[in-house]
């Protein structure tokens, strides 16, 4: 990737707007990535499902608001689907758009409805198609398909999502081979965050549901939220 993402190269805490800019807009909604982008983040976050047949789209949950499951819907059917009256994004024309604009998306792939590799072999065939492989990099729970990802690709920047803190943070993440890992900021102490440096590996902190909670300190690389703006002023009124 070509834009540095340790806060020790860049010099500051790299913004990650959270589902677009699911404080302005619909969560994952062309409105939402667009005043993310114009906000100013420096990273897009959004997330990818599959369609029943092999289309990556932007949505969330797993099923529409009529209850049906995303991945038992053809694109036909989705793409005529409004959700708090936006469309449905293709992934492919949100890539061509962040190649236009010149702005990093963090795509968190939801590969738990589709079979094992198929969603990722779809997004990694768009990243080739579209040229967008060096403005993005790719978030996973699935670490089986982290792993395999990082293995077939080893040139695709990866992110670990966690739901809970690790026993040994650099001996997991450098055997799945993740570039970065999301913590949550209470379910970690500050050590973890210098190991997982000298690890080559670097951090983003997500769900700072306490604004109150004392991030002046924190070695962070990236920063993810709801309202980049909010974000922003969090980061400089943590300032020592």
């Amino acid at each position: 990737m070509s834009i540095p993402f340790f806060k020790s190269v860049n010099g500051r805490t790299l913004i990650e707007s959270h589902r677009g800019s699911v404080g302005y807009a619909p969560e994952n909604s062309w409105s939402a990535i667009k005043q993310g982008y114009r906000l100013g983040a420096d990273f897009i976050e959004v997330d990818v499902q599959l369609s029943q047949d092999g289309i990556p789209f932007l949505r969330h949950k797993a099923q529409l608001p009529d209850g049906r499951w995303c991945y038992q819907c053809t694109w036909e059917t989705l793409k005529t689907v409004q959700v708090e009256n936006e469309l449905l994004p293709r992934l492919d024309d949100v890539l061509a758009w962040a190649c236009e604009v010149g702005t990093y998306l963090s795509l968190d792939l939801k590969t738990r409805f589709s079979p094992e590799g198929q969603l990722a072999l779809a997004v990694i065939e768009q990243l080739a198609r579209t040229g967008a492989k060096d403005r993005v990099m790719l978030l996973l729970l699935d670490h089986q398909e982290l792993f395999h990802i990082k293995k077939a690709h080893p040139d695709l920047l990866t992110r670990a999502l966690l739901r809970g803190r690790l026993h040994n943070y650099p001996d997991y993440l450098n055997a799945i081979g993740a570039d970065c890992v999301n913590i949550a900021y209470d379910l970690f102490r500050p050590a973890d965050i210098e190991a997982i440096h000298a690890a080559g590996i670097a951090v983003a902190l997500g769900g700072l549901w306490n604004l109150e909670a004392d991030i002046a300190n924190l070695d962070i690389d990236i920063f993810s939220h709801d309202d980049p703006v909010e974000a922003g002023r969090i980061l400089v009124s943590a300032q020592p």
